[in-house]
């Protein structure tokens, strides 16, 4: 447990905020992770996925009134667990795993941890135990000479079905947009090339054929 967490984290939201969701939730952290999978269905099923870890706070660094982490999977677009607390439920937290700092300072201990497993998977490790029931527990691990030590645990529920549709029609139409994107970019470089190199654009025309 991280019994000698320090007592401030810093965490420069101002350089990390990138976009802001329909709750009012900033998001000041977003990675892939590759998490080992654990299924409890009688037989426990074990996979390896990389998972896409985002962590969003409301409210601001000194004015902290929510948090919650969100994980989603590429390979899974109905896959969706969040962990989302306000300070009495990091009071539980607190107490539970034995944590030093106060609600202010958890997004950047939780930011620290989740970094730790994805820059070092030798050393560090994330491990998410699905229930039957639907909840999951996702735990950091350091892998020591003599021992594994769990750094933090974070308690997560499955999104109920019409908050997976939303989510995924949110990331259709940013996969749509981007493809707009991308496809105008397109249209600008064949313009140019049409009045600058006609014949190139033509070679390159029959490549795609």
């Amino acid at each position: 447990m991280l019994k000698n967490t320090p007592s401030k984290v810093t965490l420069n939201y101002q350089e990390t905020q990138e976009e802001t969701d329909p709750e009012g939730y900033t998001l000041i952290y977003e990675q892939e992770i590759m998490c080992q999978i654990i299924v409890d269905e009688g037989d426990q099923q074990q996979t390896q996925e990389t998972l896409n870890v985002r962590v969003f706070i409301l409210g601001s660094e000194q004015t902290l009134e929510r948090m919650k982490i969100e994980l989603s999977c590429e390979n899974d677009l109905f896959f969706h667990f969040i962990h989302d607390i306000n300070e009495a439920a990091f009071q539980k937290i607190k107490d539970g795993q034995q944590l030093t700092a106060s609600f202010i300072d958890y997004p950047a201990i939780c930011i620290k941890c989740l970094d730790k497993a994805h820059k070092d998977p030798n050393k560090y490790s994330a491990v998410l135990r699905i229930t039957q029931e639907g909840d999951a527990v996702i735990e950091i691990i350091q892998h020591t000479e003599y021992k594994n030590v769990e750094l933090i645990q974070f308690q997560f529920f499955s999104l109920p079905e019409d908050a997976i549709r939303m989510a995924i029609t949110k990331k259709y139409q940013k996969v749509k947009q981007r493809l707009s994107q991308m496809e105008n970019k397109l249209k600008d470089i064949n313009d140019v090339v049409k009045v600058k190199n006609p014949q190139l654009l033509l070679q390159m025309q029959r490549m795609n054929r």
